[in-house]
C-alpha cells in the first residue's frame, strides 16, 4: 500500500521552460555587454551549475562565479537574483489543478518534493510561493543541493525513504524525466510519468493520479 508520494518539482508541480531562462539571460547579457549567449550557457554556466546542484557551492556563489566567468562584476549578482525571482520564477506557471490534488492527497498520504536544483530547500520554497504552489502540503522538501545527490541516484531516493521509514514498495514517485523514473523503478518505487514515458503509469493529466492510487490500494 502506498504511504509516501514523492513529487518532482519542475515539469510536475509547475512548468518552467528553458526558453524563459534563456530569454532572461539574453536580455541581461545585452544590457551589460557580457560574453555571447552560447559561451555563457554552454561553457561557463554548466561548470558552476553542477557544483551548486550537489551543494558544493551556494546558488549565490554559482551566480557570482558565472558573472566573473563571462567578464562581468560579481556585484551584479543582486540584480541577477532579482531577475531570477521576477522574470524567471515569476513567469513559471503552476500545473493546473495541482493545489486541489495536493489537498486531496494530504489527508491520506505523506507528500514530499524531491527536486534537482541549485537552490537550497528554503530557496525552493520561495520559488513555490512565487509560482503559487501550496508548499505547506508537503511534509518535507528535499533538494539535490542540500542532499548532495541528484536523481536518479539511489542516494537521492533512499534518503527520502529512510527519513519517513517507508519501504520502496510503499512509495510512489511522480516525475517527468525518463531516467529519473527508471532510477526510481530500479529501487522498487511505483512510478508515474507525467507527460513522459518510462513510468509504470504514464499520464497527461494529474487528475489520473487518484485513479492510479485506488488501483494500487
Amino acid at each position: 500500500m502506498i504511504k509516501l508520494i514523492i513529487f518532482d518539482s519542475g515539469g510536475v508541480l509547475y512548468d518552467g521552460s528553458q526558453r524563459i531562462v534563456d530569454d532572461a539571460v539574453r536580455r541581461f547579457l545585452k544590457k551589460h555587454g557580457g560574453s555571447d549567449f552560447n559561451q555563457s550557457e554552454r561553457v561557463v554556466w554548466p561548470r558552476f551549475e553542477k557544483l551548486a546542484s550537489v551543494g558544493r557551492i551556494s546558488m549565490r556563489e554559482a551566480h557570482e562565479r558565472w558573472l566573473e566567468g563571462i567578464g562581468l562584476p560579481r556585484d551584479l549578482a543582486d540584480e541577477w537574483a532579482e531577475i531570477i525571482r521576477k522574470d524567471v520564477w515569476g513567469r513559471f506557471r503552476r500545473t493546473p489543478g495541482i493545489n486541489e490534488l495536493l489537498r486531496k492527497l494530504k489527508s491520506n498520504y505523506i507528500l514530499v518534493v524531491l527536486s534537482d536544483t541549485i537552490e537550497s530547500t528554503q530557496e525552493e520554497i520561495d520559488k513555490l510561493k512565487i509560482v503559487g504552489v501550496d508548499h505547506t502540503a508537503f511534509a518535507e522538501i528535499f533538494t539535490s543541493h542540500d542532499l548532495g545527490a541528484c536523481k536518479p541516484s539511489r542516494k537521492a531516493f533512499t534518503t527520502v525513504l529512510k527519513q519517513f521509514k517507508v519501504s520502496p514498495k510503499e512509495a510512489l514517485f511522480i516525475g517527468d524525466s525518463r531516467d529519473e523514473l527508471e532510477g526510481a523503478k530500479k529501487i522498487g518505487l511505483t512510478t508515474i510519468g507525467f507527460k513522459s514515458q518510462g513510468g509504470d503509469y504514464n499520464i497527461k493529466n494529474l487528475d489520473e493520479v487518484n485513479k492510479i492510487l485506488n488501483a494500487e490500494a
